[in-house]
């Protein structure tokens, strides 16, 4: 079978800028002021970010509200609003030059981050007693849901902004460096946050006012970023705005089976990462003994993991879509999170959550308590490379999962259906912030049990809508993806 080259982007960044009134391509992104600014505006956005929900978390382990664990309300406000907006998100970002709109998004950033100071310092300031403790949390909360609401807006002009800024030979490049910014930006910002905690813990305002910091040199770059004039100024905005990726995703339910199958396993990618990412947390904090820092490495070592795996796949897939690696990568991603039940670590009781948060306010007394044991040194060193391997198996089952989407609709759909496959992937998380709280519960607070039940889980998936997805490869053969002989 003659091999088909996917969709050019080259062609539909071309086409892009034509659209945006551009007549004058920009230089390679080395020498490119604009991209240059965009990439360290949205670098500094994906660090802030992680810095200050990574803080909040870190805050709340083991805090019940509303007699729900505090970690799952967090995730679940800060996903809460890419559902809500992101149709108006996307909308708005056509009607109105990409790059003012970004800048808008950091100016509010600031706004936010100075709010978040203000609930960490009420935090502080406020008696010790559980109820002032719960309304600083709450006002915290409700900070994170002003931050994905700032997010959900600067998605669509990042992601749609960015063909506008470089020249059609350049996307891919220019793809490539964005993402790999973006991850270091998760890594370094969630490590940031543990270190952040520990040194800052009682005065958490003061790490607070680093990320009014980040904000502030987010927006000073943002500034550098082209004013490009809006792909569709006439762009109605309307109610119908909230529902367009619905439609989306009922069209492709009707039409394309193997699109949605593919969809639906590849957002459950997402939902081990919303469900993983919490459960960390805990594990370590309250069944490994470890400090904020130690714990946020325990996460910052998963997102290396998954750096890592996307690279080495995307080596051996060699301009092809390898969905082989697919099912040995699910097993193995299963595996490592049945590890976790095996390690020997501490069962916390509700008795430590108590003890902990009464002393969390009071370094000093908490560490000096050591409510919760030191796990042994082989314990610990298992946790982080059983992390780093779950990361790399994860890199291992999205890559191909995504390039497959990316591939698969036609130039003039591409653009709408994976606006439709972004939602999904926020459904996704929003659901792993409730099968966290609800898990938590249901597991007396041992997250390593959590985990194994994830890995469950994912096997039933992979029996469930694997076979479905092979037997449609077959029958229709895209050229995109790597059949063995051929």
């Amino acid at each position: 079978m003659p091999e088909q080259v996917p969709d050019d982007p080259g062609a539909f960044a071309a086409g892009h800028a034509a659209a945006a009134g551009i007549t004058e391509l920009p230089p390679l992104p080395y020498k490119n002021r604009s991209f240059l600014s965009f990439l360290g505006t949205q670098a500094l956005g994906a660090f802030n970010d992680n810095v200050f929900k990574q803080l909040v978390l870190l805050l709340g382990v083991g805090f019940l509200m509303a007699g729900v664990e505090y970690q799952a309300i967090v995730q679940f406000l800060f996903a809460l609003p890419f559902l809500l907006f992101s149709g108006l998100a996307g909308d708005l970002s056509d009607r109105i030059s990409k790059g003012r709109l970004m800048v808008l998004c950091k100016i509010a950033e600031i706004v936010i981050a100075l709010l978040g100071v203000g609930a960490f310092y009420l935090l502080s300031s406020m008696a010790a007693d559980e109820s002032s403790v719960r309304v600083s949390l709450w006002l915290l909360a409700g900070v994170v849901f002003l931050l994905g609401t700032q997010s959900a807006f600067f998605g669509p002009p990042k992601y749609g902004g960015l063909p506008e800024l470089v020249r059609p030979a350049d996307l891919t490049s220019a793809t490539g460096l964005t993402q790999m910014t973006t991850f270091l930006a998760i890594i370094f910002g969630v490590a940031l946050a543990g270190l952040l905690a520990d040194v800052f813990a009682g005065r958490l305002y003061l790490a607070g006012l680093v990320t009014v910091s980040i904000a502030v040199l987010g927006t000073l770059t943002s500034l550098g970023i082209a004013r490009n004039p809006p792909t569709d100024p006439l762009r109605p905005i309307s109610v119908s705005s909230f529902s367009s990726n619905l439609r989306t995703l009922s069209s492709i339910w009707r039409t394309d089976a193997l699109m949605m199958r593919i969809m639906l396993i590849y957002s459950w990618f997402w939902f081990v990462g919303g469900v993983t990412l919490t459960a960390v947390n805990a594990y370590g904090r309250f069944q490994l003994g470890l400090n904020n820092f130690e714990t946020s490495l325990l996460v910052a070592t998963t997102s290396l993991g998954i750096a890592c795996g996307s690279v080495l796949v995307a080596r051996l897939s060699h301009g092809k879509v390898r969905m082989g690696l697919v099912v040995p990568a699910l097993v193995a991603l299963a595996m490592c999170l049945f590890m976790f039940a095996l390690l020997p670590v501490h069962r916390p009781t509700p008795e430590d959550s108590q003890l902990f948060n009464q002393l969390r306010q009071s370094p000093e007394l908490l560490e000096s308590a050591r409510i919760i044991p030191l796990a042994a040194y082989t314990t610990r060193v298992s946790a982080y490379l059983l992390c780093f391997l779950l990361g790399i198996t994860a890199g291992f089952y999205s890559v191909p999962l995504l390039t497959f989407l990316q591939a698969r609709p036609q130039a003039s759909e591409k653009g709408r259906v994976f606006a439709a496959v972004n939602w999904l992937n926020w459904v996704f998380i929003l659901a792993a912030a409730i099968g966290y709280g609800a898990g938590m519960s249901l597991l007396a607070s041992r997250a390593n049990l959590l985990l194994a039940a994830l890995g469950l889980l994912t096997l039933l998936l992979g029996l469930a809508l694997l076979p479905g997805i092979f037997r449609r490869l077959l029958q229709q053969r895209p050229a995109f993806v790597y059949f063995r002989g051929e």
